[in-house]
């Protein structure tokens, strides 16, 4: 197979792509061509006689590493079954599987998730005689991954956190289980110990190459480094603008550790953007250029200057998700848009209930990514119920959801002749339960128990045309919070954002009743149940997703929601380590590159926080850093936008820098 790179690549992709021997490095900004590149790399070195057998390329999720091994196949016409495209973790478990016996463990390994380790860890907190109430066993977890993944210092000896820490570490060999971290860990402690293992696995994969690179850990780098320290054939492709993984190991230092370790490598950068119009590039390269420990790169295009970008300033949150959704319809109307042309981005999990609520309520479907979606989850689903049967008795599927939840002494067997007698008789479920509420074949706490839900039924029906307190009266008859409460006995945390998210439902009707004249709660559960029912396919779908979720995506058209100070950079980050500023920065300039065609940044002047108090705010301090001639108001005419750029935003800006020279 012979292929001409220089036809199929632009000149600095080919030049990346035609190296095959030795170290390289490659800086690939935000939509460069970057996978394109890499696919045609990996051709050219087959076309080279390079053997498919000897070729490792490593990536971070699944998904990245079969669309490389699919376009690779694609490209040469071949199975290829023998060329390892993986994540580090499916290959560190590779690796596990051929050599943990050196490490005395049998090769009968047991692999533990989160909750089995979560588990495991109560079971050293017990066995050492300390109190289980004592701890938050999954900050515990957490902690020992950083310990075993030498993030943070390990505790001193004698502390109890120590010694429960070494406890789990001493019963997860014993027990003959790895975890997560083991997959990165355990390879590198083979390698130190049996340099003939190394040699083996040098042998065998001599051409390496690592996509994202960034977003190694320092384990990782070791990892790989150690591998290709003998052929030193390894091309790492990432770009440190996008590291935005800290918090979970990510060190993009590890392109310094590169060029120290291989100083002979030969270095490109793809700076071409393929993806966003010259003025969403503009302000994405204005705003990075403030991180100074960066390689220096400025994205460019041949796809001109195209929409300014709009800014647009609300009242309130509410009204910010409102303006969102209706400028959506809006350009569908007038651009001919598809649902899935669109990304709306947030920095944290907390804006996401107003932002899909307002969207589902307009009839606009919505797929969350990132954080779990509000209509998914478990408490707000029990209330949809409750509500569903109100307004629909026959509806059984919601009736066999509620009417045991919280338990109320109505169990299986129960259910089952329920369902028995409405099969018989051709009827609904409701109705079986009224008329064998007090069937004789039943326990009498049975048919207490069934009467006494009948007449929560009956009484929250007489409240469904004035419904501002029917799901605070639903929570309070059923106990609804103990149940919680039972569910969660560590976390009063867990138990307050389950129960805000019922007030929050509770307050998203009552809005809803009183912005839509004549609308019934009928009309409210049609608005919040139809987008699950008639809309299957992600393509016809919104993204609603968090900046760090949105990572390798593209919309023609982005929203940025909540680009406010405290949120865009997180207050949370900067109280860690004001350093982080850099990284949020980052997180930014990826949230602006997902933009193909238009850009819309969103702030409100007042927000609610996590617990639903009203705050004030203000815009982003980033926004400060973005020319204002990128900008145009979105409610101006050109001219006056012109005369007039963004003057609103401006002052609240010049209100956050005189706030900061204090």
């Amino acid at each position: 197979m012979s292929l001409d790179l220089a036809s199929l690549l632009n000149p600095e992709q080919y030049k990346a792509a035609s190296q095959i021997e030795g170290p390289e490095l490659i800086i690939a900004g935000a939509g460069s061509g970057k996978t394109r590149m890499i696919t045609y790399r990996i051709a050219y070195m087959l076309s080279k006689g390079i053997d498919q057998s000897e070729i490792l390329a490593l990536t971070f999720t699944n998904k990245a590493a079969k669309e490389m091994a699919d376009r690779v196949r694609e490209t040469v016409g071949k199975k290829l079954d023998k060329l390892t495209t993986t994540t580090f973790h499916s290959f560190g478990l590779g690796l596990l599987k051929m050599y943990i016996q050196y490490l005395g463990y049998r090769n009968d390994f047991t692999l533990y998730d989160e909750n089995d380790n979560i588990s495991l860890i109560k079971n050293c907190i017990v066995t050492l005689g300390y109190q289980l109430a004592d701890y938050n066993v999954r900050t515990l977890r957490d902690f020992f991954s950083q310990y075993k993944t030498e993030r943070i210092p390990l505790p001193e000896k004698g502390t109890a956190v120590r010694e429960i820490y070494d406890e789990w570490l001493m019963t997860q060999k014993a027990y003959n289980v790895v975890d997560f971290d083991d997959l990165i860990i355990l390879p590198i402690k083979i390698f130190e110990k049996k340099p003939e293992i190394l040699e083996r696995v040098q042998l065998r994969w001599r051409y390496i190459m690592v996509d994202e690179f960034q977003d190694t850990s320092l384990l990782q780098y070791k990892l790989v480094s150690m591998i290709a320290a003998k052929y030193r054939n390894i091309a790492v492709v990432g770009d440190d603008d996008q590291s935005i993984y800290s918090w979970r190991g990510a060190n993009y230092q590890n392109i310094v550790n590169f060029e120290k370790d291989f100083p002979e490598r030969k270095e490109y950068r793809l700076e071409r953007n393929y993806r966003s119009t010259g003025n969403i590039l503009s302000a994405a390269n204005a705003l990075i250029v403030h991180n100074k420990e960066r390689k220096d790169k400025k994205l460019w295009t041949e796809s001109g200057e195209g929409a300014s970008i709009s800014i647009m300033r609300h009242p309130t949150g509410e009204e910010e998700a409102m303006w969102i959704a209706t400028h959506i319809r809006k350009l569908m109307r007038e651009h001919h848009y598809n649902f899935s042309d669109f990304g709306v981005l947030v920095r944290t999990n907390s804006l996401m209930n107003t932002l899909e609520t307002t969207f589902v309520e307009s009839q606009i479907p919505v797929r969350v990514s990132g954080g779990s979606s509000f209509f998914d989850r478990k408490e707000i689903r029990d209330m949809l119920c409750f509500l569903k049967i109100l307004v629909n008795e026959n509806d059984d599927n919601s009736l066999l959801r509620i009417i045991n939840t919280p338990r109320r002494g109505i169990g299986r067997t129960t259910v089952e002749r329920l369902r028995r007698y409405a099969d018989e008789k051709n009827t609904t479920l409701h109705i079986a339960l009224e008329e064998l509420s007090a069937a004789p074949e039943f326990r009498e706490s049975t048919r207490k128990a069934l009467q006494d839900f009948i007449k929560m039924i009956h009484r929250w029906k007489d409240m469904v045309n004035t419904p501002d307190r029917l799901l605070d009266t639903i929570v309070q008859d059923t106990c609804y919070e103990a149940m919680v409460r039972e569910e969660f006995p560590e976390s009063d945390k867990a138990v307050a954002f389950k129960m805000r998210g019922i007030q929050f439902l509770s307050e998203r009707l009552s809005k809803y009743l009183k912005e839509h004249k004549d609308a019934t709660l009928r009309d409210y559960l049609r608005s919040v149940s139809i987008i699950g029912d008639e809309n299957d396919d992600d393509k016809s779908m919104v993204s609603l997703m968090t900046m760090h979720a949105s990572k390798g995506l593209e919309f023609k058209v982005v929203f940025l929601a909540g680009i406010e100070d405290h949120i865009i950079p997180s207050a949370r980050a900067l109280e860690e380590d004001n350093r982080n500023i850099d990284e949020e920065r980052r997180l930014f300039y990826v949230a602006i590159t997902r933009a193909r065609e238009k850009l819309y940044i969103n702030y409100s002047d007042t927000r609610r926080d996590r617990e639903g108090k009203e705050k004030t705010t203000l815009p982003s301090r980033f926004l400060e850093e973005i020319p204002n001639t990128l900008f145009q108001n979105e409610e101006k005419t050109p001219e006056e936008t012109l005369k007039d750029n963004i003057s609103s935003a401006k002052a609240f800006l010049e209100m956050l820098k005189n706030k900061n020279k204090k």
